[in-house]
C-alpha cells in the first residue's frame, strides 16, 4: 500500500502512485488535503512521477489513502514486490517529435495489472515506462519493460525493451522486439511479468532484479523463454486481451483545453522573458504552450498545491503532470496567458527560471528520510548555485546557467540510485569515507556523460572520492571547464568521449581539498 518504515523505524512514508503523472485539480486538492492534514505541509515528487508525504505515524496512513481513493487515486503498488508506478512522457499528445500521445497505454497497462494474480507477488519490484519519441522523456531505457511507440506495417505498435535497471549494478534495457503491434501490448508485458514471476530469484533479493536473470541464464535464453510465454499467453487469451487494451484507449479522455484568445503583445520583465525561454515550450497545437513549474529538489507545500489546482483550471486544461525530473508541467496555456501565469507562479514562489539546467537538481530524499540513506543530498543539491561563480553576483550566475543550456545534476544518497545518477551529465552517490583522524564523514563519487535515449549509457566514474563539502565547487568546476573547451555544439556526453575521464578529473579535482 505504500507505506515504509523511515530513519530508526518510528515515522512513515507514503508513497502515493501517480501513473503517467497525470493529475488532475482535483486530485491535486485531494493531495493538498493529505499533505496539510498528515504530511507536515510538505509533499515530494519522485523521479518516478509519484509523490511521497514523510513523517506519518502508520495508523494515520488508512485515513489518507481513504481521502485519495475517493478523487481516484491509489497507492496499491506503490512499494514492494509489485509492478510499481507506470510512467509516460509529460509531454505525451503535445509534441511534434513524439510517434502518438502514449498516455492511454500506460494507463491501460496499470488498470490490467493494479489486482493481477501475480501483482504484489513476484521476486522484487518491477518498473514499466512509455515513451512517444526518441527523446524517451520517460526513460524507457532504464526500466524493466520499456516501449516506445512506433508506426509499423499494421498501423500503431512499440519497440520493446527489456531488463533496464539502476540500482548498485546497472543494466541498460535490451531490445526483446523491434515492433509490435498495440494489440500486443498486454500479451507483451504479460509474458514478461510472468517470466519473472516463475523464474526470478526468490531467496536472496539482491538478485531478484529482472536483470540479475538474464545476466545468469544469458540474453539469448532470457529473450526465448520470454518468446515462448508470450506465444503461450498471446495463443490462449490475445483475443481478449486485445479487446481489453482497445476498451481503455478508446475510453481515455484529456481535459479540455481552455479557448484561445487574441494574441496580444506582452512585454513583461527580464525574469519573465527568462522563465518563458526555459521553462515553456510551444504544443504541436497553434497557440499553445508547456510551462515547467521548477519545484526546488521536488518539493511542494500543501498550499501551493491547492493554489496551482486553481491556476490549472484557469491557465490550462485542469491537469498537470508531474515529471521525472521532479518538478510539475501545465499543458495547454494559451500563448497570451503565459504571463499571467508567471505572476500567478511568482507570488506563490514557484516561477523560478532554468529547468532542465545545472540548478535544476534532481535528488532522491537523502538522510534527511531515508533509512539506506548515507549523505543528506538534499542539502547538497541546494549548495550547487552559489559555486557556479566564484566572488560573482546572482546576475553572473544565472549568465552562466543560461549559456550553459540544459545540463542535468542528478544525486543519489547511496548506490542504490533513487536519484538516477547513473545517467545523468552529472551524477553523484553517497558514501562514508574514512579519514586519517580515524572519523567517517559524508563523501561522493562522481560520474560524468551518462544518458537515456537510443544511445543510453552509464556515466563514466571519475577516479577519487570528494568531501561532500567540496562537491559543488567540484561541479562548478567541471562545468566551466565543458563552458571554456566545447566545440560548436557539442553536448556534455560527447564532451565526455572526446576529452576522457582523466582530464575531466583533473579539472574538477584542482578546487576540492582532501579528495582522495
Amino acid at each position: 500500500m505504500g507505506v515504509y518504515a523511515q530513519l530508526a523505524h518510528v515515522k512513515h512514508m507514503q508513497r502515493i502512485k501517480i501513473p503517467g503523472g497525470q493529475l488532475t485539480a482535483a486530485q491535486l486538492e485531494a493531495l493538498a488535503e493529505v499533505t496539510e492534514r498528515w504530511g507536515r505541509g510538505l509533499a515530494h515528487v519522485t523521479t518516478r512521477q509519484d509523490i511521497q508525504l514523510h513523517y506519518l505515524e502508520i495508523e494515520e496512513t488508512i485515513d489518507l489513502q481513504r481521502v485519495l481513493v475517493r478523487a481516484g487515486v491509489t497507492t496499491v503498488g506503490a512499494c514492494a514486490d509489485t509492478l510499481r508506478n507506470i510512467t509516460a512522457s509529460h509531454l505525451a499528445g503535445v509534441v511534434e517529435d513524439e510517434v502518438f500521445d502514449v498516455t492511454p497505454y500506460a494507463l491501460a497497462v496499470t488498470q490490467h495489472f493494479l489486482f493481477h494474480e501475480h501483482n504484489r507477488r513476484l521476486p522484487r519490484k518491477f518498473k514499466v515506462a512509455f515513451s512517444g519519441s526518441a527523446r524517451d522523456h520517460a526513460q524507457i531505457m532504464i526500466n524493466d519493460v520499456g516501449l516506445l511507440a512506433k508506426i509499423g506495417d499494421r498501423g500503431r505498435g512499440f519497440a520493446v525493451y527489456v531488463a533496464g535497471s539502476l540500482g548498485s549494478t546497472p543494466e541498460i534495457a535490451h531490445l526483446w522486439k523491434e515492433f509490435i503491434p498495440e494489440s500486443d501490448l498486454l500479451p507483451v508485458c504479460e509474458a514478461v511479468v510472468s517470466v519473472f514471476h516463475r523464474d526470478g530469484e526468490r531467496k536472496n533479493r539482491k538478485k531478484a532484479r529482472l536483470k540479475f536473470l538474464l545476466r545468469k541464464i544469458g540474453e539469448a535464453e532470457f529473450l526465448r523463454r520470454l518468446d515462448e510465454e508470450f506465444a503461450r499467453i498471446k495463443a490462449e487469451r490475445g483475443e481478449a486481451l486485445a479487446a481489453e487494451l482497445t476498451e481503455q484507449v478508446a475510453g481515455y479522455r484529456e481535459n479540455d483545453p481552455p479557448p484561445l484568445e487574441p494574441l496580444r503583445e506582452t512585454l513583461g520583465d527580464g525574469a519573465f522573458a527568462r522563465w518563458k525561454r526555459t521553462n515553456t515550450i510551444a504544443q504541436k497545437q497553434p497557440g499553445y504552450r508547456v510551462a515547467t513549474v521548477k519545484l526546488p529538489l521536488g518539493d511542494i507545500t500543501a498550499e501551493q498545491l491547492r493554489r496551482l489546482a486553481d491556476i490549472s483550471r484557469r491557465f490550462g486544461n485542469g491537469e498537470v503532470r508531474a515529471t521525472n525530473t521532479q518538478n510539475f508541467v501545465l499543458r495547454w496555456v494559451p500563448e497570451g496567458k503565459l504571463l499571467g501565469l508567471h505572476r500567478e507562479l511568482s507570488q506563490m514562489g514557484l516561477a523560478e527560471a532554468d529547468a532542465g539546467h545545472i540548478t535544476d537538481v534532481v535528488t532522491c530524499p537523502g538522510g534527511d528520510y531515508c533509512t539506506l540513506a548515507i549523505t543528506k543530498s538534499m542539502e547538497v543539491g541546494a549548495r550547487i548555485r552559489d559555486h557556479l561563480v566564484p566572488n560573482g553576483s546572482r546576475q553572473e550566475a544565472d549568465d552562466f546557467v543560461s549559456a550553459l543550456g540544459e545540463f542535468d545534476i542528478k544525486i543519489s544518497g547511496c548506490p542504490n540510485s533513487c536519484g538516477q545518477h547513473h545517467v545523468a551529465d552529472i551524477g553523484m552517490t553517497g558514501l562514508m569515507v574514512k579519514g586519517k583522524d580515524g572519523v567517517e564523514r559524508p563523501h561522493y563519487s562522481l560520474r560524468v556523460g551518462g544518458c537515456c535515449g537510443p544511445s543510453a549509457r552509464v556515466g563514466e566514474r571519475l577516479d577519487g572520492r570528494i568531501p561532500e563539502e567540496e562537491t559543488p565547487k567540484v561541479i562548478a568546476a567541471i562545468a566551466r571547464f565543458y563552458m571554456a573547451s566545447r566545440a560548436e555544439g557539442e553536448s556534455f556526453r560527447d564532451f565526455v568521449s572526446r576529452k576522457g575521464v582523466q582530464e575531466i578529473t583533473r579539472a574538477g579535482f584542482a578546487v576540492a581539498e582532501g579528495a582522495l
